[in-house]
């Protein structure tokens, strides 16, 4: 049976666990900010094959009902999201769905902080994490209507959809990756926002004299 990650045992002197647990529930709740659903339905996975420990209430996402909830809707995310014509409505539809789910992945990495009052914990946990997912979420919705007139829509989404699965899998099974992985998105950003601003320059160019 697969043993859950305990970074305890695996940085037991060279880093404090308590200090990833903070950045790591912050890249949860990012991941929901680029897919609503894809981080609940992998936290779901991990928890049921024995990689993650929930508790309650979280349990429930262990549950048939859950699992396989989130899977279809994580089918139909994703497939709408591919879809230039459907996904800026799309996104406005699941801007609270996002926001719930950072909420809750939030909650569950930063409830494993115990030198916290657990009723104020949750609170601040709740908030922090909607916040954050909210935030990424409108992001890319505002950005999401340049790169499909850019024909870059589908593939915008598709590298969402990954880095969305590597911050939960980084989170959970191995946090001390998750600043290169920041890092790595960040460059990403960039390197995707000077492309858009260099094609809208183009035909501006193309038309002095």
């Amino acid at each position: 049976m697969p043993l859950a990650f305990n970074s305890a045992e695996v940085f037991p002197r060279a880093l404090n666990p308590l200090l990833l647990q903070l950045p790591a529930a912050f890249g949860l709740a990012g991941a929901s900010g680029l897919n609503a659903t894809l981080p609940l339905f992998l936290t779901s996975l991990l928890s049921r094959l024995g990689y993650v420990h929930l508790a309650a209430p979280f349990t429930a996402l262990q549950s048939d009902i859950a699992f396989y909830g989130l899977l279809v809707l994580t089918v139909v995310e994703i497939a709408a999201d591919k879809i230039p014509i459907v996904d800026s409505g799309f996104h406005a539809v699941m801007l609270p769905l996002a926001a719930a789910s950072g909420a809750i992945l939030f909650a569950v990495e930063a409830g494993t902080i115990k030198t916290a009052d657990p009723g104020l914990l949750i609170i601040l946990s709740l908030l922090a994490g909607a916040a954050t997912a909210g935030t990424v979420h409108v992001s890319r919705a505002t950005v999401r209507p340049v790169t499909n007139l850019a024909l870059l829509g589908p593939v915008a989404s598709g590298v969402e959809d990954v880095l969305s699965a590597a911050l939960v899998i980084a989170a959970f099974l191995l946090p001390v990756v998750l600043p290169v992985l920041l890092l790595l998105i960040g460059l990403l950003a960039y390197l995707l926002i000077t492309r858009l601003r260099r094609r809208r320059r183009a035909p501006a160019r193309a038309r002095q004299p």
